[in-house]
């Protein structure tokens, strides 16, 4: 198992992204992987029938390997928020970033070396508008409308762990961040993955970055010039594949989610957040099948999260749901 080791300093500098670009790499990686992911089956079926031609090269590039990607595609984030033209005008448009060296590297793990990967190599300036066209293609066509959606997902994964790590300490939240495929024992953080020399952090520390669509284990990102990263699947990231199998409300919106009884779930699990079903339902004064069906509806609309602790659900609201909540449901 690979070992991240950290330093005193390195605990101080971990750090949570959401990164719309990073999941448009792990989305068209899950459409072009011979096998699914798990949970991702329904999906696959239902975004391959409106996959444009345009988006192709991409999902060949980022399914070309199961683990590793060019590593110009990940650059550094930012501490601020990023959107998806944030990213990929960072990774494609810096003329300091070393595409053919890193391209290089990529092509070097593979066995068989597609079309986009040669043109990168051998013309990298036609490779990155052919790139950028196709991430762009492949964005709208497959993640712009459910963005809304899956970023409500990723939100609640990361105020989820930031709550963990001031309640219970860092070592509470490493310890417990993507079970089995993560483990932590200080100094070191072990994940899967082929067999590789430790690599120190160096005092750069760790950028955490949750994923809706990386859901059979954990990447990394490891080079010289960054702070590292490591991709790992979101909490919540079954139930919701469960939940819409990839057909979620048309165009990532709210339609059809809620009424006044929905604004009721709201306001009970904004008032109880991580209760039962059960509990939930004697609050409403409902079945526990008619609060279940609520809060499955909601779920979908990215309003709610749903974890299982034991045999028991617990329920709570995504950050989306509050705001909608403080906005327009008081």
């Amino acid at each position: 198992m690979p070992r991240l080791v950290f330093s005193d300093s390195d605990l101080g500098r971990v750090r949570f992204a959401i990164l719309p670009f990073q999941e448009t790499l792990k989305a068209a990686r899950g459409l072009g992987l011979p096998k699914p992911p798990p949970g991702l089956a329904a999906w696959r079926h239902a975004s391959r029938a409106g996959l444009p031609a345009a988006a192709r090269p991409v999902v060949t590039l980022c399914s070309a390997h199961t683990r590793h990607l060019p590593d110009f595609l990940t650059p550094q984030p930012a501490n601020d928020p990023m959107s998806f033209e944030d990213e990929l005008h960072a990774a494609l448009d810096d003329p300091s970033v070393p595409v053919q060296q890193d391209t290089a590297a990529f092509a070097g793990v593979l066995e068989t070396v597609p079309v986009v990967v040669h043109t990168l190599l051998h013309h990298p300036d036609r490779g990155r508008r052919t790139l950028r066209h196709a991430f762009t293609a492949f964005h709208q066509a497959v993640l712009a409308a459910d963005w809304p959606r899956l970023h409500a997902q990723l939100a609640a994964d990361v105020a989820y762990r930031a709550r963990l790590a001031a309640q219970h300490g860092l070592d509470a939240m490493l310890a417990t961040l993507c079970p089995p495929h993560v483990r932590w024992e200080y100094p070191h953080l072990g994940f899967d993955g082929p067999s590789a020399p430790d690599f120190a952090l160096g005092g750069r520390g760790l950028v955490l970055v949750p994923s809706m669509f990386l859901t059979d284990g954990v990447h990394r990102q490891l080079n010289d010039r960054q702070q590292p990263m490591l991709f790992y699947p979101a909490r919540t990231a079954g139930a919701f594949w469960r939940d819409t199998g990839g057909r979620g409300w048309p165009d990532g919106r709210l339609a059809g989610a809620i009424g006044e009884r929905r604004a009721a779930v709201l306001r009970a699990l904004a008032d109880r957040p991580g209760c039962g079903t059960t509990d939930l339902a004697t609050a409403l004064g409902v079945t526990p099948a008619t609060a279940s069906t609520h809060v499955a509806n909601l779920r979908r609309a990215g309003l709610v999260v749903t974890t299982r602790v034991a045999r028991t659900a617990r329920h709570e609201l995504t950050p989306l749901g509050r705001h909608l909540l403080d906005a327009h449901i008081g």
